[in-house]
């Protein structure tokens, strides 16, 4: 059984890039060793992540992040079961939101209107990558 959760977060100082790749190197290594595997969009403050892995490990992560004094308004917009991941391979993608779907993602989420299509339409197919410009992969 895996679990996948997409959330939704605001970061409460947005480091460098540096500082992102740092964050992501230990989560990767964090997440791999917890059979995590996800992606982690961000525009700007705004960090929007696809989280999948087996349920216990999922909650451990979630209640890390909600503690994690380096994020805001966290919040949970998709919960679900799933049948095979979609970021098998990879414990963190990682991918660079245009401003413009930051700033969608943003305003739909704090209107409490944040449906599926418009996450898709934004994650576009994680096998393909079709964001523009190519998810990085863990190392």
């Amino acid at each position: 059984m895996i679990r996948q959760v997409v959330c939704l977060s605001t970061a409460r100082n947005p480091g460098s890039i540096d500082e992102l790749n740092a964050i992501l190197d230990i989560a990767r290594v964090r997440n791999g060793g917890q059979g995590i595997t996800g992606l982690l969009a961000h525009g700007g403050a705004l960090y929007l992540q696809v989280l999948e892995g087996a349920p216990e490990a999922i909650d451990a992560l979630l209640g890390k992040i909600a503690a994690d004094g380096r994020h805001r308004s966290v919040r949970v917009i998709q919960d679900v079961i799933v049948d095979e991941r979609s970021f098998a391979g990879t414990p963190m993608a990682c991918r660079a939101l245009d401003p413009d779907a930051a700033h969608l993602i943003a305003a739909r989420a704090r209107n409490g209107v944040l449906p599926m299509s418009v996450i898709v339409a934004v994650l576009g197919d994680a096998g393909r990558a079709a964001f523009g410009a190519p998810v990085r992969m863990a190392a």
